[in-house]
């Protein structure tokens, strides 16, 4: 047998060039073609916002993107902010990816013009990042910002003028250098658009230069808006569209955390953006199944081949679902799970039986609500407590005298029939035990009759196999093992 190696975390999802949509798990297509238009009428300066909560893709949306506007024959540069964030100035990192950007240029005045445009660029990067103006004004305001207004004002003009002398001289040269800075680079976004090979053969519309910015709502606070402001501030020139994939609650917190509650910060970042487009979230069952795959647990399900205990992947997907939805999980809090799920199941050994939909509730249960969790798992509340954290039971209507049970009976009585043949205290599980065979023979409402039978059976299934000797306090030291994994 070929062994599984372990998967802790989610990779790329290959984007072929040919068809970027052929492993899209989250039906982007939509989505895509519309942006795809609509940055096809834009010429820039434009800055666009893609709103995604962490978790949803914004990574694969982005690559997938880019690849769409390649094909059509659009400059695009993929800025991954998050692996740059160790630099003092953004400006600098943000140059450098355009820099290396390759082109081809057929006009030979152009392919000799453009670099030294470009060059200029950078010569001119250079300078700025050493410009201490806006540098000293940063510390000052993130070491003051709790004083009184006035009080800031008057400390940040004695700073200036002590470390550099003529205040207004100062932002005259600072001004000028910015405003060299962008008409060197709108001369080399013109030769870019003007380029005769692009513009005869692919008959493109549209912007000079695409430049995507991924990750910025992973970086530190501060590096991420000095990005946004050094795109509003120095990149505001024809030709050029920016398009930043941000989670919005990551990127607000980012802002309130620069400039305390002094500022609203949904409000205040709309001064960086032209356009602030919401991706809408994905099927939360499509999703659970790719983490699934991506996460290497598609062998646990196969190897699972006993009529009697066997269940369906995709109905084991539909009780995730079920479990995050009545638990208001986030696309993020279900990687998580699912993650942990991946290494508990690992760490189990292969004599030992455990249920993955047991243990999809208990991961579930210790995220959302750890004291329970642990008074479950260490004895001191009953199995039947296990009640109030499941979702409430949906029964269809009767048909005549028969009632049909719920869509995901047979996993809540999976979790019962685990929980009590692992009960620590084995005088309560024996009595709850009775009580189940008791309902089972002489109850009167055939719901709890059924669900009785149905447990009991799952009591003697899992005795006949041998597989009741798994504790609580063995499960309860792997979970609490990565219970910090995220």
């Amino acid at each position: 047998m070929t062994p599984v190696h372990m998967t802790f975390r989610i990779d790329n999802i290959d984007v072929p060039n040919k068809d970027p949509f052929q492993n899209d798990q989250f039906e982007r297509k939509p989505d895509v073609e519309f942006l795809t238009d609509l940055i096809r009428q834009l010429g820039g300066p434009f800055v666009m916002a893609l709103y995604l909560n962490s978790g949803m893709g914004k990574s694969t949306l982005v690559r997938i993107l880019i690849e769409c506007l390649k094909k059509e024959g659009h400059r695009c540069i993929y800025f991954d902010a998050c692996k740059v964030d160790h630099t003092t100035d953004p400006l600098v990192a943000l140059v450098a990816s355009i820099d290396l950007f390759t082109l081809n240029l057929s006009d030979l005045n152009q392919k000799s013009t453009y670099p030294k445009h470009i060059q200029k660029v950078k010569e001119l990067t250079t300078t700025l990042a050493r410009t201490s103006t806006v540098n000293s004004i940063n510390a000052l305001t993130s070491r003051l910002i709790d004083l009184e207004a006035d009080l800031l004002t008057a400390k940040l003009s004695q700073s200036i003028q002590g470390t550099n002398g003529d205040v207004v001289a100062k932002f005259n040269q600072d001004s000028e250098l910015f405003e060299k800075f962008r008409n060197e680079l709108t001369e080399a976004m013109r030769l870019l658009r003007n380029d005769d090979t692009v513009q005869q053969s692919k008959n493109i519309t549209g912007p000079s230069l695409v430049i995507f910015v991924d990750q910025l709502d992973h970086c530190r606070p501060t590096f991420a808006v000095q990005l946004l402001e050094r795109i509003k501030h120095l990149f505001d020139i024809p030709g050029i569209v920016f398009v930043l994939a941000l989670d919005p609650g990551q990127i607000m917190a980012s802002i309130q955390t620069v400039y305390r509650s002094k500022i609203h910060a949904a409000g205040f970042s709309r001064r960086f953006f032209n356009l602030e487009y919401d991706i809408p979230k994905p099927h939360l069952q499509h999703y659970i199944s790719s983490l699934i795959t991506q996460f290497g647990l598609d062998p646990t399900f196969k190897e699972r081949s006993n009529p009697r205990t066997q269940y369906e992947r995709n109905r084991f997907v539909a009780f995730l679902r079920f479990l995050a939805v009545d638990n208001k999980l986030s696309f993020r809090d279900i990687e998580i799970c699912v993650k942990r799920m991946r290494i508990v199941m690992d760490q189990t050994p292969s004599n030992r039986y455990l249920d993955p939909v047991l243990l999809a509730f208990l991961i579930v249960l210790h995220l959302s609500d750890s004291e329970f969790y642990g008074g479950l798992l260490d004895g001191y509340e009953s199995t039947e407590a296990v009640n109030r954290c499941l979702p409430e039971p949906q029964y269809p209507e009767r048909v005549g005298d028969s009632v049909k049970r719920g869509p995901f009976e047979r996993e809540i009585d999976i979790v019962h029939a685990c929980l009590l043949m692992a009960d620590p205290d084995r005088s309560r599980a024996s009595e709850r035990i009775k009580e189940l065979k008791q309902k089972e023979r002489f109850f009167n409402y055939r719901i709890e009759r059924n669900q009785a039978s149905s447990i009991l059976q799952m009591i003697d299934d899992a005795a006949i196999f041998n597989r009741s000797h798994l504790s609580l306090s063995q499960i309860s030291k792997i979970i609490r093992s990565v219970s910090k994994v995220s």
